[in-house]
């Protein structure tokens, strides 16, 4: 296997593992609402939004530097 094929099959299973926590913290807040501060929905969304963002785009970069190095292995 690649290490292209490596690095975004790494990718992506960090981007679902941070989303089923979004999902779950989104859930948690919505099932108790009584429990959860007024903003808590919003906050979530906004850091766990800057989170995959923030991954996605090093991601982008780990990407383009695995293709790099499979140039030069070549």
């Amino acid at each position: 296997m690649s290490k292209k094929t490596r690095t975004l099959l790494a990718i992506v299973l960090v981007e679902l593992l941070l989303a089923g926590t979004w999902f779950y913290l989104a859930n948690l807040g919505a099932a108790h609402p009584q429990r959860v501060a007024p903003e808590y929905q919003r906050t979530v969304g906004s850091t766990m939004g800057a989170a995959m963002g923030g991954f996605l785009g090093l991601g982008f970069v780990l990407y383009l530097m695995a293709a790099k190095r499979d140039r030069e292995k070549r």
